[in-house]
């Protein structure tokens, strides 16, 4: 099985760590693993995996994609390769957008931007939030102005229609959190069987969540695609800073497993404080070549890895009130069937259980999250 690629934005064999301050949060990236995850914390210049387009910049270790000042537009290319959507990908940022402007509405908004084009283009100050002279883009757009939209605060999603030449506006949701009150923001987005959901400030539900075949409406026949981030203002204005960014490619699902086919057994649950995760596996009876999966809800987090003694680690988060952990597996070994010690660490408590899989079945355990939202 084709290890899931990490993808290393800043990585030191594209540019080096010299001129940025980053904490790498790596569960594992050997073959199969699918939660090898990458965080920035802390943007304190520019290297050569990133263009900074137009008026962004680096300021106080935050990534300012349009400062607070009028008719500005900028952007923020993650330039090392096309990220492959093939089977979907995830990312997370936070954000902040501040006014610092007595008597100046904050304007006009930013934007995720999924484009094929390159990654070296930004396009249009104020209501064109600095994507929509970009030809064949999706937009996921936080808009803070309101130009005839029904409110000053909402989220857009639209995508360029060739036909008009221009982006059409597919989705928007009005009912947001205060997103320029100068606090920080996060943002989760998931693309997967072809659905995008969007996350903000909550894991629980997805305050959007559409059927859009992303390949069709960029123009991208191989399913990749360059990511990043625009912003512009108008009269009205503010900073647009961005924080921390997480991206992640979706593993292929294995060919090998019949998941319909499987008998799941529930095995109980467990409850956790915090929804980042780090989960491990690992054979704690005789190494006999188990090779197993884990699926944690709908997301496929480790794919045919074979147990040893020594544990796997995986990275993950829990979204909704808690997601099924599946242990499926490839074969039984010599002494079937396969058996794996699965730990779950919320960030402040450690807790083991043991599951087990043969061909026709395997058992899972709820993973139920009782903390603070």
């Amino acid at each position: 099985m084709k290890a899931n690629h990490l993808r290393k934005i800043f990585s030191p064999g594209r540019g080096g760590y010299g001129l940025l301050s980053i904490l790498f949060f790596l569960g594992s990236f050997l073959s199969g693993a699918q939660s090898a995850l990458f965080q920035i914390n802390s943007f304190v210049a520019s290297d050569q995996s990133i263009n900074l387009e137009g008026s962004s910049e680096i300021v106080d270790g935050k990534l300012r994609i349009a400062p607070d000042k009028p008719n500005q537009a900028g952007a923020c290319w993650y330039k090392a390769e096309k990220i492959d959507f093939t089977h979907g990908f995830e990312t997370e940022f936070t954000f902040i957008i501040s006014n610092l402007k007595p008597g100046i509405l904050p304007g006009d908004g930013f934007a995720f931007v999924i484009q094929s084009q390159s990654p070296e283009i930004t396009g249009g100050i104020g209501d064109n939030i600095g994507y929509k002279e970009i030809p064949y883009g999706v937009a996921l757009e936080f808009d803070i102005k309101d130009n005839d939209e029904g409110s000053r605060n909402h989220i857009n999603l639209s995508f360029y229609n060739p036909e008009t030449k221009s982006y059409r506006q597919y989705a928007t949701v009005h009912e947001i959190p205060e997103i320029t009150d100068g606090k920080s923001h996060f943002t989760r987005v998931v693309y997967r069987d072809g659905r995008l959901q969007i996350y903000l400030d909550s894991y629980l539900f997805p305050v959007l969540s559409v059927k859009l075949d992303i390949a069709e409406k960029i123009n991208s026949p191989d399913h990749t695609a360059w990511l990043g981030f625009t912003a512009s203002t108008s009269e009205n204005h503010a900073n647009h800073d961005l924080l921390s960014w997480v991206i992640k490619e979706a593993p292929a699902a294995p060919k090998d497993i019949a998941v319909d086919s499987v008998l799941v057994k529930a095995k109980g649950t467990i409850e956790v404080k915090h929804r980042k995760l780090t989960i491990g596996v690992w054979d704690h009876n005789t190494i006999d070549g188990d090779i197993v999966s884990l699926k944690l809800g709908d997301e496929w987090i480790l794919t045919e890895h074979t147990l040893t003694a020594e544990k796997m680690l995986i990275n993950c988060t829990l979204v909704g009130f808690g997601q099924d952990l599946i242990l499926y597996a490839h074969n039984v070994g010599m002494v079937p069937p396969n058996t794996a010690s699965i730990s779950v660490y919320d960030g402040e408590s450690t807790q083991r259980i043991s599951l087990e899989s043969n061909m026709e079945s395997s058992e899972a355990i709820r993973i139920a999250f009782t903390g603070d939202e």
